[in-house]
């Protein structure tokens, strides 16, 4: 007791001095763990915010079936509720019947809805592919080459990447543009309408494509054309949710990016996990994944197939002719300039 009282006499305002500042830091460090504390409570306890998206029943929603199988879009705070379709038209008209916020579909019915009036915005490419669409024949009418489709029954889904790519495939084997009679078929019925002679061919996507060479087994043909037409699918939303959401649209995009880095660093637990959501089986489904690109962005080639499809479509009588409209507007990038600036390379 005597020693301590006599350096607190010899030394007394050192030790004051020492004694403030401990306490002063004692005071701060409580503060910022409560902070910080209060922060992470209000962060694990929020709401995540409901985002409701219609895809198709197809591969090249993966990243999006990823996303949402791997925890992905909650993790940036969102509560995605996804709703199968067939395809992507049907997805488009879900977004359009107001069902749903966000769809993924292919470009062939986006342009068609702009072109129809419609303000729709792609946010992102999600998936492209150039091998995966064929016309599958029946072997038994007399189909051995792409010449032998002249004055067959073709089933397609008018309105859809199918009925475009049966156009290319005609126009790059020289046929003339009404060699074929193109029969409107959705893409569930196919494979049962080609099994029972309904249709000569159809043109169509993949897993359809496979239910439709399973339908007829050996009797089946099929012809792909790689440089006739790359299907990219994207993800849309109408003009007016998706410019007022410009932080869900950051969100969304940086769910599917890290699904595309998932499906890449793990290639074959991205295929099972997806053929389970799909109930398909994962070795039909590996052709086809295989061919798959999943690559976020969004490139200046895609306008000028937009452009292109406006034509074919304006021609088809799938909308009223006129000038073909600056799709640019109709391209949202704002988010993935934010996110993911190097994945965009459109000029604006």
């Amino acid at each position: 007791m005597g020693l301590a009282t006599r350096i607190f006499r010899r030394a007394d305002g050192r030790w004051r001095t020492v004694l403030i500042i401990a306490a002063a830091a004692t005071l701060i460090c409580t503060g910022v763990a409560a902070s910080v504390g209060g922060w992470l409570g209000r962060s694990a306890t929020a709401p995540r915010e409901p985002v409701r998206v219609a895809v198709s029943s197809t591969p090249h929603a993966a990243l999006i079936y990823l996303a949402a199988a791997k925890g992905y879009f909650a993790e940036e705070g969102l509560q995605v509720t996804l709703t199968p379709v067939t395809h992507g038209k049907a997805a488009l008209d879900r977004l359009m019947a107001a069902d749903v916020d966000l769809a993924a579909a292919a470009e062939v019915p986006l342009v068609i809805a702009v072109l129809n009036g419609q303000q729709i915005d792609a946010t992102a490419i999600v998936a492209s592919v150039s091998t995966e669409m064929a016309i599958v024949a029946r072997r038994d009418r007399g189909i051995s080459s792409p010449a032998d489709l002249a004055g067959k029954k073709v089933g397609a889904t008018l309105g859809t990447s199918g009925e475009y790519f049966l156009w290319a495939f005609i126009a790059r084997h020289r046929l003339p543009p009404n060699a074929v009679t193109v029969v409107n078929v959705p893409p569930e019925q196919i494979p049962g309408k080609l099994a029972s002679g309904a249709l000569d061919a159809a043109a169509t996507w993949q897993p359809v494509r496979l239910g439709a060479e399973a339908a007829l087994g050996p009797d089946a043909i099929t012809f792909i054309e790689p440089d006739a037409y790359t299907v990219t699918h994207l993800v849309v939303g109408l003009d007016r949710y998706v410019r007022s959401h410009p932080k869900t649209m950051e969100r969304f995009v940086r769910a599917v990016l890290k699904a595309e880095a998932f499906s890449q660093a793990r290639r074959s637990e991205a295929l099972a996990l997806l053929a389970a959501q799909l109930r398909i089986d994962a070795l039909a489904l590996l052709p086809t994944w295989k061919d798959l690109d999943f690559s976020v962005e969004l490139r200046q080639s895609q306008l000028i197939t937009l452009e292109d499809e406006a034509r074919w479509a304006m021609s088809q009588g799938h909308a009223p002719k006129g000038k073909v409209p600056n799709f640019l507007p109709r391209l949202y990038l704002d988010a993935l300039l934010a996110v993911r600036p190097d994945r965009v390379t459109i000029v604006h």
